[in-house]
């Protein structure tokens, strides 16, 4: 797949150069400022590739020391058995395709995931959107030798769960990722870890009456998430946790600012939200027309990355976001052992989530006032 923006473009011209040892392990990179005067770009185009390294695990940075190289791994041995055919298709949901990976944060990091264990194994990744028409083709496709293993991206509605199924019929590679098949492996975020984690941490700082918006929906993942969710509040001394929980199932888009300030003015007793990302949007433009003080009057934890929502944004939200990048690279590590006759059915991978805190998190407002009279 080319990548287009300057970020990631810089991201894959340093990862090579660290691959190839033009900057080995041990190597303390210039500073920002300098490298990339050097580089040819922008101090905040070089920040973003540098994020992606690390992530990546290529490079570390630390604090007052400077950026330096990790000892990182050879490329693993192709297997010689590997079929001609070398393209991975990365199927996301249609309805995603017109944002595509300039605009939607969430896929393009899977992608860049992806993108680049395929580098290192000899494949290539193809990107594409799940539609009917396109899912009824995949098995002559894959006779034709377009492709040679397919990764499903949070894809489970009823014409794609047929489309996987045949492909598993006919013995075909696949992995699908926060979903999952039977007899198909996947790798998921840790939703359930993800969402204590979150409420935890908001507990642990005095939260009490603490609301998650959400998808919802009657899929599993859902489900699941939604449980998790009420369970931990119930611990927390909530009699009646499922007021808290604020799902858009059946919400139409048009409606979609008219459900959150319906919600969160039923809630007046809230002191903390995890916001999904999808909603945030609608959800700061009700905080500016209520006049909410974040964090003043409300503690808020995004959940999930969105154009304009990323870790780089200026906002002063928590994040709690999955791997999109170790997912990816999880994936095709799957798709590799399977190329290699590896028997991969039914296996399941989870990988945690990341809560980053920022000052978007404080205590509650009563509680924060307790204990500035304790201290005066």
């Amino acid at each position: 797949m080319e990548i287009r923006f300057k970020k990631d473009q810089l991201y894959r011209q340093l990862r090579e150069a660290i691959r190839e040892g033009t900057y080995p392990p041990g190597t303390k990179l210039p500073k920002e400022v300098e490298f990339a005067a050097q580089l040819g770009v922008a101090p905040v185009t070089l920040r973003s590739a540098l994020k992606l390294l690390e992530e990546e695990r290529l490079i570390t940075r630390l604090r007052s020391r400077g950026t330096f190289v990790n000892e990182h791994p050879a490329p693993p041995a192709v297997p010689e058995n590997l079929p001609a055919r070398n393209r991975v298709l990365l199927l996301f949901p249609a309805v995603d395709e017109k944002e595509g990976l300039e605009y939607n944060i969430f896929n393009r990091n899977l992608a860049l995931g992806i993108s680049g264990q395929c580098s290192l194994a000899k494949l290539e990744m193809a990107v594409e959107y799940a539609s009917p028409g396109g899912l009824e083709q995949l098995s002559r496709r894959y006779e034709r030798g377009e492709f040679a293993a397919v990764v499903w991206d949070r894809l489970a509605a009823p014409p794609e769960a047929a489309a996987i199924r045949a492909l598993a019929a006919a013995g075909i590679p696949q992995v699908t990722v926060n979903r999952t098949c039977e007899g198909v492996p996947s790798v998921t975020c840790d939703y359930p870890a993800a969402i204590r984690q979150a409420v935890r941490s908001l507990q642990a700082i005095g939260h009490r009456n603490i609301a998650l918006i959400d998808a919802g929906s009657h899929e599993p993942v859902f489900l699941e998430r939604a449980e998790v969710f009420q369970q931990e509040l119930r611990k927390g001394g909530v009699d009646q946790p499922e007021r808290y929980f604020i799902s858009f199932d059946g919400v139409e888009w048009k409606d979609f600012y008219s459900h959150v300030e319906k919600n969160m003015r039923r809630l007046p007793e809230a002191t903390a939200v995890i916001v999904m990302a999808f909603y945030m949007r609608h959800f700061t433009e009700y905080l500016r027309n209520s006049g909410t003080i974040v964090p003043g009057e409300l503690s808020v934890i995004q959940w999930g990355e969105r154009y304009g929502f990323e870790r780089s944004s200026p906002t002063p939200y928590s994040i709690l976001t999955e791997s999109r990048m170790e997912i990816g690279r999880a994936a095709i590590g799957l798709i590799r052992r399977m190329l290699d006759g590896e028997p991969c059915a039914n296996e399941r991978i989870k990988i945690g989530g990341e809560l980053i805190l920022r000052n978007g998190c404080t205590q509650p407002p009563q509680l924060d006032t307790l204990t500035s009279g304790v201290l005066r």
